[in-house]
C-alpha cells in the first residue's frame, strides 16, 4: 500500500520473489511534477502493484517525468524496461548501464570472472563447474537502456534541489539521492534493521578487482559529513537519526572481522571460512557468503592482522604474528 511519508515523498511497497522481501518505491513531487526512485523486480506482480499503487497516489506512468535507479539489483532496477517503454527516461551511475544493457560480451566476462573467483576463493572443482550462467544473475532484470548516466554529486533536478551522491560499496553503481531538509533516499547503502552485504562484482573494464567492504565503508564515513536529518532507503522503515546508525555500522563491520581471530586457523581459503563459518547452508546462498567472509578478510588484511597469499591458484589467509621471516 502506498503513503506518504512527508508533503512531497511518498513509498510505495512492492513484492519481490527474494527472501529479502519487499521492497520500497519511492515518488518524489518536486515543482508540481513527479519523478521515481527504483521499480521492483521484473515480474508480472510487482508490476501489477506498481501501477495500483501510482492509482492510491492518484497518479499515472504518465505523471512521471524520470526514473532514477540507485543500483542495478533487481529488486531495484529490474522492470525499468516497462517504464522505458512507456517512454519514461530511465537515469543512473555509468556502471548501472551494463547491468541493464546485457550484452553478450559483459555475459562472457561475467562468466570468466565467476570461475576465476571461485578459483581463488579455494572452491573445489566440483562446485566449480556446477557455477550456474552468468545469466542467472540478470534473471529478473528487463534489458533496455539507460537514457542519462550520473556522477557524484550531480543534480538531478533543473533547480539543484536534488543531487546525487555516490555511494559504492553494496553494489558499486549505487547513487543516492540528497534532496531539500536533510533527506537522503539511500537505496540499500543504509537500512533500519539489517547491514547491507557489500557484494562481489566483476571489475568495471580496466579496473582491477577490489573488496567492496572497503568502498562501503568509505562511503559510511563519507554519508558522517553529510547533515542528514532523515533517511529513506530500499527496505525497511524511514531512519530519522541516521547519523548513531552510521557510526554503528562502522564499528560492527570491524567487530565482526575480528571475531575471527577467536578460532583463527592458519591456511585457510574463503571456501574453507565458508564453510568453517556456515557449513553447508552455505551452498543454498554461496555468492552472499562468500561477500561476507570475503569482507571479513579483507578488514583483517587492512588492519595488519592478516596477509592473504596466493599459493597453487588460491587465496589464504596467515595471521601475521605467525609468520616467520
Amino acid at each position: 500500500m502506498a503513503n506518504w511519508i512527508s508533503s512531497q515523498l511518498a513509498r510505495l511497497d512492492i513484492p519481490t520473489p527474494f527472501e529479502v522481501g519487499n521492497v520500497n518505491v519511492y515518488v518524489v513531487e518536486h515543482m508540481n511534477r513527479f519523478f521515481m526512485v527504483d521499480c521492483g523486480p521484473d515480474t508480472e506482480e510487482a508490476w501489477t502493484s506498481l501501477t495500483t499503487q501510482l492509482a492510491e497516489l492518484e497518479l499515472t506512468l504518465a505523471d512521471i517525468d524520470f526514473l532514477f535507479l540507485t543500483h542495478h539489483h533487481a529488486d531495484h532496477a529490474g522492470q525499468a524496461w516497462r517504464l522505458r517503454d512507456a517512454s519514461i527516461p530511465v537515469y543512473g551511475h555509468e556502471k548501472l548501464v551494463r547491468y541493464l544493457e546485457q550484452t553478450p560480451n559483459f555475459i562472457k566476462r561475467g562468466n570468466q570472472f565467476l570461475h576465476d573467483l571461485a578459483h581463488w576463493f579455494g572452491t573445489p572443482e566440483t562446485i566449480v563447474n556446477k557455477l550456474p550462467d552468468y545469466r542467472e544473475a540478470l534473471r529478473w532484470i528487463g534489458p533496455t537502456t539507460v537514457t542519462m548516466t550520473f556522477e557524484d554529486g550531480q543534480d538531478v533536478t533543473s533547480d539543484g534541489a536534488w543531487k546525487t551522491i555516490h555511494l559504492p560499496g553494496h553494489a558499486s553503481d549505487q547513487l543516492g539521492l540528497l534532496g531539500p531538509g536533510g533527506v537522503l533516499i539511500a537505496g540499500d547503502h543504509l537500512i533500519d534493521a539489517v547491514e547491507p552485504n557489500p557484494l562481489i562484482e566483476q571489475p568495471y573494464e580496466e579496473e582491477g578487482f577490489a573488496s567492496p567492504v572497503v568502498l562501503y565503508l568509505d562511503s559510511l564515513r563519507k554519508l558522517q559529513s553529510v547533515d542528514l536529518k532523515l533517511v529513506v532507503s530500499g527496505h525497511g522503515e524511514p531512519i530519522h537519526k541516521p547519523r548513531p546508525l552510521i557510526e554503528a555500522r562502522i564499528s560492527q563491520r570491524y567487530e565482526r572481522s575480528e571475531l575471527l581471530l577467536n578460532d583463527w586457523v592458519d591456511g585457510l581459503s574463503v571456501f574453507d571460512w565458508s564453510m568453517r563459518l556456515y557449513g553447508r547452508k552455505m551452498r543454498r546462498a554461496m555468492p552472499l557468503v562468500f561477500s561476507e567472509v570475503f569482507a571479513r578478510l579483507t578488514l583483517l588484511e587492512e588492519r595488519g592482522r592478516v596477509v592473504k597469499q596466493l599459493t597453487d591458484g588460491k587465496w589464504i589467509y596467515v595471521r601475521v604474528e605467525d609468520i616467520v621471516e
